[in-house]
Order: C-alpha cells, then sequence, then structure tokens
C-alpha cells in the first residue's frame, strides 16, 4: 500500500502493454489515498488518485501553502477536484493492518522555524502527533536536480536550492556558450515546461552561435557551410 510518486503516475496513467513486466499489475483500489510532498509531482499524484476513483485523497505538506514549490494553479485544480491539504505535518511511521497492508500513517505537527539552506523556514516538531488513515500511501518528496552537470563543469553557478543559475531571457548560465532548461532549473517541474524552455533556449543558441568565427562555430556544432 505504499507506492513511489513516480511508479504510482506511470502505472495509474499507461496501459499495461506500455509498461515493463514487472509493473503491468493494476493499482489496487483505493478508497482513502494520502500523498505525502508539496511540490507538482504531488499535485500529479493527488490528481490522478481522483481520476482513478479515490474517495477520499489527502495531501499533507510539512511546511504551509505559502512555502510550497509548485504551480499555484495546480494546487487550486486540486482543491477543485475534492483533494484535502493537510500543512505543517511531517511522517513519522506507517501502521499496517493484519493482513500487512497499510492502514494509517502516524504525524508530528510542526511550525516553521528559521531558514534552513534553501532559504524556506525549517518545519520543526511541536510534540503534537495524529494519524490519517489510508489504504494507499504515495510518496512524492525527495526529488532533487542531479549535480553532475555543475561537479564535471567548471564557472557554473548555482542558486540557494542547487539548481542551474541562467539569464531568464537567454538561458544561458554563468559559463559563455552553456545553456540550461527544464528541471536542472526549474527544479522538479512538468515536462512541457523543460520542453518549452528548449524550443526557447534553441533560439538563442542559434543567435549565439552566429556571434562565433565560422571555423569555432563548426567545431561546437561539427557542421560546416
Amino acid at each position: 500500500g505504499v507506492i513511489i510518486a513516480t511508479e504510482y503516475l506511470v502505472r495509474g496513467n499507461l496501459k499495461p502493454e506500455q509498461l515493463p513486466e514487472w509493473m503491468r499489475e493494476p493499482l489496487p483500489d483505493a478508497k482513502r489515498v494520502l500523498v505525502i510532498g508539496g511540490g507538482d509531482t504531488s499535485m500529479d499524484c493527488v490528481r490522478t488518485a481522483v481520476r482513478l476513483g479515490a474517495g477520499e485523497v489527502t495531501c499533507v505538506y510539512r511546511r504551509t501553502e505559502a512555502e510550497q514549490k509548485g504551480r499555484v494553479e495546480e494546487r487550486v485544480h486540486a482543491v477543485e477536484e475534492g483533494v484535502r491539504f493537510e500543512y505543517l505535518a511531517a511522517p513519522l511511521g506507517f501502521e499496517a493492518g493484519a493482513d500487512g497492508r497499510i492502514e494509517r500513517v502516524r504525524f508530528s505537527r510542526t511550525e516553521l522555524g528559521e531558514p534552513d539552506e534553501s532559504g524556506r523556514r525549517r518545519p520543526v516538531p511541536t510534540g503534537e502527533e495524529f494519524t490519517v488513515e489510508a489504504d494507499t500511501v504515495v510518496i512524492a518528496i525527495g526529488y532533487g536536480t542531479d549535480d553532475e552537470i555543475v561537479r564535471t563543469a567548471d564557472g557554473i553557478e548555482t542558486d540557494q536550492w542547487s539548481q542551474v543559475s541562467v539569464n531568464q531571457e537567454t538561458f544561458e548560465t554563468s559559463r559563455p556558450g552553456v545553456f540550461a532548461g527544464g528541471d536542472c532549473v526549474n527544479g522538479a517541474d512538468l515536462v512541457v515546461t523543460a520542453l518549452a524552455d528548449g524550443r526557447r533556449a534553441a533560439t538563442t543558441i542559434h543567435e549565439y552561435l552566429q556571434t562565433l568565427p565560422t571555423n569555432k562555430a563548426s567545431a561546437i556544432t561539427g557542421l560546416t557551410s
């Protein structure tokens, strides 16, 4: 009854024949779905749960609505579809029934303390605990940007969330000739957002190449006139 967000979304939105064999088992019918997380991935999960017929869908986030990084319009749509939000709560543990399936999740009530390394106020336990009943729990937390590019390329600056800093108009990074977009700039987001960044960046990359001497541009692109 506990599943990772990516698997939940794939199994909930694709036909069995489109999935690898080990993922083809249908998701169990769920009356109460609990999603832990506060970003766009969690919004995708709660709305998928609604479409799959869950009678009660709850999203739990450890900070307040003001600290959520996801798109506001996604939360608005989720509320319109009947999703309930529980803020200032951090998971403590899962409780299963005699059959081994999840029955409820224990949470610690939190309050906001001093800012952490991300610049957002850190959730601090208040000592109060409570439980939420659920027969399916979706974990939609812990998504981050792969830092391999930054670790292996000199001169690329990042922001307080370790995401690549770019010129918002040109998508050029602090290293001349290197452009970036999508999740490594925006954080976990929608595929269409990454595609849109790529399309916009392509124009500025083309313009950048036009400013280079022909031999240098050819070395970068592999094309010759």
